[in-house]
């Protein structure tokens, strides 16, 4: 795609408020020549217009923000390191493509046919059902590729551990972990029922 066509799609795309606060969020955005750019070392906080101005200047092939919210997201370091960033919170994420429902293929697929997909969406619905019994702000996202991506938006740590105010971002990791688990359960079963 050439970056005249990247900018004019975010020119055109819609301002919509979303479900998530974006001025709590931490954005890196992927240019065209590959590089990661880090936009909250521009602006500690952004808003949806101030993105899309990033997002016109830069043309990026990717835009990627953090599932957890920050006080200071401008000091979100790399993965797993909060360099005095502080989580607030934040929504949890299942992805759908991990799992296996893939239909095996006689002939090698490049991609993923509409049975496929539509297994991803089936086990989809069933895991929202299993998310439903414990929390009620889901919002559910094409991934692009093969699945989808449920986020989980009211998500609380503490529903799966403590809190532990001295290492914030382990208590995220493991609150995920054990929310990942039941959850993983939750689909070996749906796949094992789809398959007898």
């Amino acid at each position: 795609m050439h970056i005249s066509e990247i900018r004019l799609y975010y020119e055109n795309a819609p301002l919509e408020s979303s479900s998530w606060n974006l001025s709590k969020k931490h954005f890196r955005i992927v240019v065209p020549n590959g590089e990661f750019v880090k936009l909250n070392k521009f602006r500690n906080r952004l808003s949806v217009e101030e993105l899309r101005d990033f997002c016109l200047k830069y043309a990026p092939v990717h835009v990627y923000f953090s599932v957890l919210d920050w006080l200071f997201p401008e000091r979100v370091g790399k993965k797993y390191k909060a360099n005095r960033a502080v989580p607030l919170g934040g929504e949890y994420v299942f992805d759908v493509d991990n799992h296996n429902v893939w239909i095996p293929h006689k002939n090698h697929v490049k991609g993923i046919c509409r049975e496929c997909l539509f297994n991803a969406k089936q086990l989809t619905i069933h895991v929202c059902e299993a998310i439903e019994e414990n929390y009620s702000k889901i919002l559910v996202v094409f991934s692009g590729r093969r699945g989808f991506h449920i986020h989980v938006l009211d998500f609380n740590l503490r529903d799966w551990t403590y809190y532990n105010g001295r290492n914030p971002i382990k208590s995220h990791e493991v609150a995920r972990f054990k929310y990942t688990k039941l959850l993983a359960s939750i689909c070996d079963g749906f796949n094992r029922l789809r398959h007898q």
